[in-house]
């Protein structure tokens, strides 16, 4: 095995710190953190198949990762999965990998460092045009999150109503989530963040809104999971279960990023909503907002 991974290395990391993979061996490599799902229960001529390789390249690529051979790496994505539906587990891991007491700011800000460098090669180029062009098309954009995701749903949809796109945020489950949904139209567009799980209630938004005809983006590291779901379009997260950042770090980079893809299409209007937010702003205030006094020139 590779000196330089260890059992407690995330795949991305064993991709990361591998020797040169050549281009059968990178297309395997990609697919693993794609599809870690399909790929924990799949046999080395499937996995061969679906990356249009061979199974000896999957075998090869295996332990160009660090792994002993397929089965290794089939348990390590196994207990990946396991882990991430544990969310006590995750949070008891992260607090043991820290430094001792008070020395958790470094290892937290290179841990994001580490996972926002993932994002690019995950996402595809098409996909995010496509995402692009349905928000600016849509005539209303719905943000859907529960649990911790429903912070993020409520800001993006705010940045977006201050850029002047129709926007608003769900984060009801149960009965009152249904009420929600009948708001949505097939002008409509619905972008659903779902960091580490696709609860039961985000694959019926995603139903909904293609019954309805309703364009749906899926922001999740479940990427399997999100594509057994009636999202038209998928924008995978990196793994962030074992390693000290916040799994909300990636979408918020994401949704802000979208929201500034939305401003640079329509920068006129969106500055000029800005510009009304300052003048109601210091309407309501009474006075300016900011009081402060720049220096002289």
């Amino acid at each position: 095995m590779d000196d330089v991974n260890t059992s407690s290395d995330t795949l991305a990391q064993r991709v990361r710190r591998a020797e040169p993979l050549a281009s059968g061996e990178r297309a395997v490599a990609e697919y693993l953190q794609r599809h870690p799902e399909e790929a924990a229960v799949s046999s080395a001529a499937k996995l061969g198949k679906a990356t249009g390789t061979s199974d000896a390249t999957v075998i090869r690529t295996a332990r160009k990762l660090g792994f002993t051979g397929l089965g290794d790496l089939k348990r390590s994505l196994v207990h990946h999965l396991a882990r991430r539906r544990d969310p006590a587990q995750v949070l008891d891991d992260r607090v043991q990998r820290l430094p001792p007491a008070h020395a958790a700011l470094h290892p937290v800000i290179d841990a994001g460092r580490g996972l926002l460098g993932e994002v690019p090669a995950l996402i595809d180029t098409t996909a995010w045009s496509r995402t692009v062009e349905v928000l600016n098309e849509a005539t209303h954009v719905w943000a859907y999150g529960i649990g911790p995701g429903a912070a993020l749903a409520d800001q993006f949809a705010l940045s977006l109503r201050r850029t002047g796109k129709a926007s608003d945020s769900w984060t009801a489950t149960g009965f009152r989530l249904a009420d929600d949904l009948l708001r949505l139209r097939p002008a409509h567009a619905v972008v659903v963040i779902a960091p580490l799980r696709v609860f039961r209630e985000i694959g019926i938004v995603l139903d909904h809104a293609h019954r309805v005809g309703a364009h749906s983006v899926l922001l999740t590291e479940a990427t399997d999971e999100g594509r057994e779901t009636r999202a038209e379009t998928v924008l995978p997260l990196p793994d962030s279960t074992e390693g000290a950042a916040n799994e909300l770090l990636a979408p918020l980079t994401i949704l802000h990023a979208l929201v500034l893809e939305l401003v640079q299409a329509q920068h006129a209007s969106a500055v000029d909503h800005y510009q009304q937010l300052n003048a109601l702003r210091t309407e309501i205030a009474g006075t300016e907002l900011d009081l402060s006094r720049l220096p002289e020139p």
